[in-house]
């Protein structure tokens, strides 16, 4: 019979101490009568033991700080927002992962996905801000063309190499799982153990019950099985991930976009409104001044117009004028959202974002604490550099009025689109993917 262990226990870290408290907040505002949010989470995170040591780093580094409840039909599988350092969850796959194996295989992924964004977001930033920067040295231009082609396709190309990184980290968070439940694994254990999303990973080829799985070509693991960040394998993974169809996508306030269209719509979203911006301040300050053309090779960056214009809704509710360059032909276009055009930019696809967005110029102010000096009008920076500086919203009086400088754009153009796309989405997958079974017209490699 083994003795007692009376070796007192080590001391948990300060991370630990840190994770095990986000997790109480988050249990404590989301539990119902029978159940506990944040002990599910608990329990997740062990049967991954390189998600939680990912988990701890972030929390660590300061880059995770909650986990929020998705809300309810959300679509979306989870995402990550590096202005509040949060995780957001579906709640009913986290629930059921308590007793479905591939609830839980799912969630291991998608947070193993999100938590990658969370070292990504400097990184992330710093690409946006390049974007927003060269979109600002154009718009004020008053020489032309006005060509967004390179700034546009150079944003999207980043977005890839991010969302492939992070793809992977959800591969690595499987392949931890899989190994714990057996040391000895293998892909077929590893796609098993996530089949919906290893499918992005994992060939599984033959009939039932002699299926064969391989790695898809260009993939490359070490010996451990996990899958290193290599150049060759975040190309491979923007080609078999973020390269997927908008019907296997499924992202955007309508859940039809692609990544490419899904980025893409964000940044002419933003090109729009600055356009739109200097163009009346030089009608007005200048009655010489002749708008200049506005280009886009929309083939070369791979966007296209009927699901753009579905998913950009510019300031002033009006049409923007463009020039498709693809093929080296000259097409004036008008990109006129659609009456019921819904905007979910990659800056933060849950309804806390809608609300922002939904606000009026005209109904909002800024004001710092304790102070009665009011303005229309701010130097450009992000929501959540105004919020965390000790800026608050503040209903506008008529008096307050003047014109917009579009060197210091109106709060609603910040909300708009020059608040940077701070926030990672991943798109929900089927009970039925998830459990290796597609419905008729379902996606499956």
């Amino acid at each position: 019979m083994p003795l007692p262990d009376n070796k007192p226990k080590a001391a948990p870290s300060a991370p630990e101490e840190k994770l095990d408290k986000i997790l109480k907040d988050f249990g404590d505002a989301n539990k119902t009568a029978d159940n506990n949010p944040g002990d599910d989470l608990r329990k997740l995170l062990d049967d991954s033991p390189d998600l939680k040591k990912r988990i701890l780093d972030s929390v660590d580094k300061g880059f995770l700080t909650n986990f929020k409840a998705l809300p309810p039909n959300s679509g979306m599988g989870g995402s990550y927002e590096s202005g509040t350092k949060a995780i957001n969850l579906p709640m009913d796959v986290l629930k059921g992962a308590n007793t479905e194996a591939a609830d839980k295989g799912e969630l291991v992924f998608v947070m193993g996905h999100e938590i990658q964004h969370s070292f990504n977001a400097a990184e992330t930033k710093k690409t946006t801000k390049d974007f927003l920067d060269g979109v600002e040295t154009v718009a004020k231009s008053k020489a032309g063309p006005h060509d967004y082609t390179k700034l546009t396709g150079d944003f999207i190309e980043s977005s890839r190499k991010d969302e492939a990184s992070a793809h992977i980290g959800g591969f690595n968070a499987i392949v931890s799982q899989a190994k714990k439940a057996n040391p000895e694994t293998t892909l077929k254990d590893i796609y098993n153990t996530s089949s919906g999303r290893m499918s992005d990973f994992i060939d599984q080829t033959g009939a039932k019950p002699n299926y064969n799985y391989t790695l898809k070509p260009g993939l490359t693991l070490n010996a451990d099985m996990t899958m290193p960040y290599s150049a060759d394998n975040i190309a491979a993974m923007g080609k078999y991930y973020f390269n997927k169809t908008p019907e296997q996508s499924r992202l955007g306030a309508h859940g039809n976009l692609d990544y490419t269209n899904y980025y893409g719509s964000w940044a002419m979203n933003v090109a729009g409104d600055r356009e739109k911006a200097y163009q009346d301040f030089y009608h007005k300050t200048d009655n010489k001044y002749v708008a200049p053309e506005v280009h886009f090779d929309m083939k070369q960056v791979g966007l296209k117009e009927d699901l753009i214009k579905q998913n950009v809704k510019f300031n002033d509710n009006q049409a923007f004028s463009y020039v498709d360059t693809s093929d080296g032909k000259n097409t004036p276009k008008l990109l006129n959202p659609v009456a019921n055009a819904k905007v979910d930019h990659p800056d933060n696809p849950v309804a806390y974002r809608a609300e922002l967005m939904a606000m009026k110029a005209d109904a909002i102010n800024l004001e710092k604490p304790e102070s009665s000096a009011r303005t229309t009008s701010v130097p450009k920076r992000s929501f959540e550099d105004m919020t965390s500086s000790g800026l608050k919203l503040k209903q506008a009086t008529a008096s307050d009025a003047k014109p917009d400088d579009p060197v210091s754009p109106s709060p609603k153009r910040l909300l708009m689109g020059d608040d940077l796309p701070s926030s990672r989405a991943l798109a929900s997958i089927s009970e039925s993917l998830r459990n290796n079974s597609p419905k008729p017209g379902e996606y499956k490699n």
